[in-house]
């Protein structure tokens, strides 16, 4: 344990104004037994505490004095004899205070700056909590702006990707063909957007899972019978966005299969996926 840090931790002066809980200071207790500088700490804490007695003490009124004594005789606690103030029984000192008021003044000190103490600390607790509730409300806020800023910037980026396919279809030079799944992947679509003036080809993945590791989409060109590579389906696409592809001067057909990533030259028959004609 690192004592330096316990007696500053606040335990002590806890302890000594009675604040401790039970638990606090059970430990304190064995602790202090077995280390001297906490021992001394907590017998320097109680000296500050009734230095701060010491110092704040004001003279007793003569009045009050005679009142509080007039009320001990009432309550037959000292023999009533003048009902004043017998010097001869209670000690003055140099100011004239009384030993037996300065002692009821000391304690009325000491649990005013007790209470003053209590006082004070439920403050620092409501102000910890208070703290501890905003910057939690605080976090709780930026978590639900930063979540609905990634959603906001989610639905942008699906609306920029539908008004470029949207600027595509509403194209007149632009033919829109749909690929749709062969016999065993009867789910799968894709389409290609073909340019007829400038023989631009765009793809988009529209319903077909993301190419597992080591695989990536190709696209083909079905011309004169005979298939002619249109690229390869970027890897770091996902969704229905729409891909530049290799332009394609005439084509009958387009078929997409799922080759080796970087694709081949020749289409593997096996792993086709979607074919559509024009």
């Amino acid at each position: 344990m690192d004592i330096r840090a316990y007696i500053s931790s606040g335990i002590i002066e806890s302890y000594v104004l009675g604040l401790a809980s039970e638990e606090e200071v059970s430990i304190l207790n064995c602790i202090r037994k077995n280390n001297s500088e906490v021992e001394q700490a907590i017998i320097e804490a109680e000296i500050v505490l009734e230095d701060l007695a010491d110092s704040q003490a004001i003279e007793m009124p003569m009045q009050l004095k005679q009142d509080i004594w007039n009320k001990l005789i009432a309550e037959n606690l000292v023999p009533n004899e003048d009902h004043k103030i017998d010097e001869t029984l209670v000690p003055s000192s140099t100011d004239h205070n009384d030993v037996i008021v300065m002692d009821t003044e000391k304690k009325t000190l000491v649990a005013r700056s007790y209470k003053w103490t209590i006082a004070a600390s439920l403050l620092l607790a409501v102000s910890i909590g208070a703290n501890i509730f905003l910057y939690q409300r605080k976090q709780d806020t930026a978590n639900k702006l930063n979540q609905t800023t990634s959603l906001l910037d989610a639905e942008q980026a699906k609306l920029a990707t539908l008004q470029d396919k949207w600027a595509l279809v509403q194209n007149p030079a632009i033919k829109t063909i749909p690929l749709k799944g062969v016999e065993t992947k009867p789910d799968y679509l894709a389409l290609v957007f073909w340019d007829q003036v400038s023989k631009t080809v765009y793809l988009s993945i529209e319903h077909m899972p993301v190419a597992p590791k080591g695989k990536q989409y190709q696209l083909w060109a079905m011309v004169d019978g005979k298939p002619v590579n249109a690229g390869v389906f970027p890897l770091d696409l996902k969704g229905d966005t729409a891909s530049k592809m290799l332009d394609i001067p005439k084509a009958q057909a387009f078929a997409i299969t799922l080759e080796d990533e970087g694709g081949k030259d020749v289409p593997t028959l096996t792993a086709l996926c979607v074919m559509g004609s024009i």
